[in-house]
C-alpha cells in the first residue's frame, strides 16, 4: 500500500470517526440534556402557575410548597398555544428533586411586580424560572417566565372584569380536572 493510499484511508478513517462522535455526542445531549431541561422549565412553571391558581395569586417560596403541588397534579395536561390551538397531552413529570439539579427559581418574586412586565419580542419579560446551566432552553410558545406573565396578566384582567379573582381555568398554563 502506497503512503498516499495509507493517508486517504487514515484521513476517511478519521473523519467517519469524528463525524459518528459528534451525531453520538448530538444523540446525548438532545436525549438526556435539552429535551428533560426543555420539559423541566415547562413543568416548573406548571407547578408555579398551579401553585398560584391553587393559594389566591401567592408566589410559592420554596421547592417543599411546590412538593404539594406536584404531588396533587393531573399527569396529563391541557394547555393553550398563543395561536389559539388546544393541546391535550401526557408529557414526562420530573420529581421535586430532579427539577431542583436542572431549575432555579426566584422565591422572592411579586407577582403584584410582574404582572406589570410587557411582553418583549424577543426574550423572555423577566427571570424569575431558569436553567441551573445557565442556557435557555424550552419549547416554543413554553417559556416559563412567558408562560407565567402571561398567567399574571389573564387573572388580572379576570379579576378586574368580575372584581374579585376567578377559579375558572386559565388559557395557557395547565391545569388540574375538577
Amino acid at each position: 500500500m502506497t503512503r498516499r493510499t495509507r493517508l486517504i484511508i487514515g484521513s476517511v478513517s478519521a473523519t467517519v470517526v469524528a463525524v459518528v462522535g459528534f451525531i453520538a455526542y448530538a444523540a446525548y445531549q438532545a436525549g438526556h440534556v435539552v429535551i428533560p431541561n426543555a420539559y423541566a422549565v415547562w413543568w416548573t412553571a406548571d407547578l408555579v402557575i398551579d401553585h398560584m391558581e391553587k393559594h389566591d395569586g401567592a408566589w410559592p417560596r420554596s421547592w417543599e410548597e411546590l412538593r404539594v403541588t406536584s404531588d396533587e397534579a393531573y399527569k396529563g395536561t391541557v394547555s393553550t398555544n398563543l395561536d389559539g390551538t388546544v393541546i391535550a397531552e401526557f408529557r414526562p413529570r420530573d420529581t421535586i428533586e430532579d427539577l431542583q439539579k436542572r431549575v432555579e427559581i426566584d422565591w422572592n418574586a411579586d407577582p403584584r411586580e410582574l404582572v406589570k412586565a410587557q411582553f418583549k419580542e424577543k426574550g423572555p419579560p423577566f427571570r424569575v424560572i431558569w436553567l441551573r446551566n445557565g442556557k435557555s432552553t424550552h419549547y416554543q410558545g413554553k417559556e416559563p417566565n412567558e408562560m407565567v406573565l402571561e398567567y399574571l396578566k389573564w387573572r388580572e384582567k379576570n379579576a378586574a372584569e368580575i372584581g374579585t379573582p376567578t377559579k375558572a381555568s386559565p388559557p395557557n398554563p395547565s391545569h388540574t380536572p375538577p
